[in-house]
Order: C-alpha cells, then sequence, then structure tokens
C-alpha cells in the first residue's frame, strides 16, 4: 500500500521561500508547482519553470527550489515499493509540464483532505488516489510520445471514431466506414490506431462485443442469440466459435457458471 508522509495542497510558504534538502528525504515527492520558482540541479545546472510544472523526486534525491516571488503549491510525500512505483514510468527528478495539472490538483485536495481529517478507511482511500494520480501521469508520458504533428491532427479524430465505435459495438462496424469517416485509407487507419492504441480496430470491437454478450447473458430473460445478436454478432457459430477463444469456453458453459 502507497502510504503519505507528509501534504500539502494550495500551500503558501514565506515569500520567496527556498527549500534545499541536499540529502533528499526518506519519501517520494511529487511537487505541482502554482507560482513561478527556479529548480537547481546539481549536474546540469538551474531550470526556471511556470506555473503548472511537476516534478517527482525519489527518495534520498538532492532537492533545491526557490519561489521567484510567491511561494505557492501542492505537494505530497510519500513511501511506496520501487516495483509498484516503476511500473508507471513516470519521468523522475526532471520538471516535467502535464496537459491535466487540474485533475492533479483535485487529486492533491482530496489526499490531503484524507490526511488531515482521518476519516474512517482514510489509508485506502489515499492509496486508491495516489494510483490514480500515478496512472494519470503515466497516460501524460503515453501522449507526449505521440508526434505532435499526429497529436494535433488525426488522433483527436481517431480517439473520438474509438469511442464512438466502442460505445456503439453492436452497430455493423467495418474497416472501409472507419475510413470513411475519417477520410484515411486502411493503411493509415490500421497504422495510427498500433500507434495510438496498441490494438487493432477488430480487435478492440470484437473484446467490446463479447463484454457486452456476456454482461447479458447474465440476464436470464436473455437467450444467447439474443445476447449474440444484440451484440453486434451476426452469426451465432462464429459467435460460439469467437466466445470460446476468448473466453475458454462456450457461451452455455459461461452461463452455467
Amino acid at each position: 500500500m502507497i502510504t503519505i508522509d507528509y501534504c500539502g495542497y494550495h500551500t503558501h510558504n514565506p515569500y520567496k521561500d527556498i527549500i534545499l534538502r541536499p540529502t533528499g528525504t526518506a519519501s517520494y515527492l511529487f511537487l505541482l508547482t502554482l507560482s513561478p520558482m527556479t529548480f537547481y540541479f546539481q549536474n546540469h545546472g538551474q531550470v526556471k519553470v511556470k506555473s503548472g510544472a511537476c516534478i517527482l523526486y525519489t527518495p534520498g534525491t538532492y532537492q533545491h527550489y526557490q519561489a521567484d516571488n510567491e511561494f505557492f503549491n501542492s505537494y505530497m510525500h510519500f513511501f511506496c515499493k520501487p516495483e509498484e512505483f516503476n511500473k508507471y514510468e513516470i519521468l523522475q527528478n526532471r520538471i516535467f509540464y502535464p496537459d491535466n495539472t487540474d485533475e492533479l490538483n483535485w487529486l492533491l485536495k482530496k489526499i490531503y483532505q484524507e490526511f488531515i481529517n482521518k476519516l474512517s478507511q482514510s489509508e485506502e482511500m489515499i492509496d486508491l488516489y495516489i494510483h490514480q494520480l500515478m496512472i494519470l501521469l503515466h497516460r501524460q508520458k503515453l501522449r507526449e510520445a505521440i508526434p505532435v504533428e499526429h497529436k494535433e491532427n488525426i488522433y483527436p479524430e481517431l480517439l473520438s471514431l474509438r469511442q464512438q465505435v466502442l460505445a456503439n459495438c453492436e452497430e455493423p462496424w467495418d474497416i472501409e466506414k472507419m475510413c470513411g469517416m475519417l477520410n484515411i485509407g486502411k493503411s493509415q487507419l490500421y497504422k495510427y490506431y498500433e500507434l495510438f492504441f496498441h490494438s487493432t480496430p477488430k480487435k478492440e470491437l470484437i473484446q467490446a462485443r463479447l463484454q457486452k454478450a456476456q454482461y447479458l447473458m447474465k440476464n436470464d430473460a436473455v437467450t444467447i442469440n439474443q445476447a449474440a445478436f444484440d451484440s453486434g454478432f451476426q452469426n451465432i457459430c462464429h459467435f460460439n466459435r469467437i466466445f470460446k477463444a476468448h473466453c475458454g469456453c462456450t457461451p452455455s458453459e459461461y452461463r452455467g457458471k
């Protein structure tokens, strides 16, 4: 479980205050700046940052920063096993600018409230909020890996189409229809889909249809055939083969469980 050592939300320190910890701290420190600051690093000098900059210090790392004028930030010191933390592949000991600072600051606020109020099961809630924050930072890193020209052009349209397809998986989607909606060729669709979502349209559509069929089959008033058709499968034999291949049992066996 991830635990909090100390945290602060919308913290105001004295004007132009300095934080200097030459040997760092025993805990991780995640810091979200809410005013311009200057950070000092042992290996590469100083970095001036704007409001909205973030840094994640690892335990035992040199920490030195100063507010340019007003000292204003949100932060948390937390303990976490390295193997649990490293899976998120978050940039460490370097300044970065996420595009979801409002969400991050909201989570820091919730963590702070749980830490201060000590309500029932606060430790569990804090653990969940920190994991959520780490996931947001991880997704930010994945978005940054997308080339800017793709992110600004095709990505928003493809993301919107993907959401539409998966939310309405029972409709007769095919590659030609998707390509027509985006006005791109098949090879481009497959290329961008793999780049952004690490899968293919067909795989995700089948998975969405199987999930919906499984949900429908939990209602005894719905027949297996009806569940298949209502999920977008037009051939019951094909549905049975796909279901067993992905779920390890037949639809009848699944319902029996």
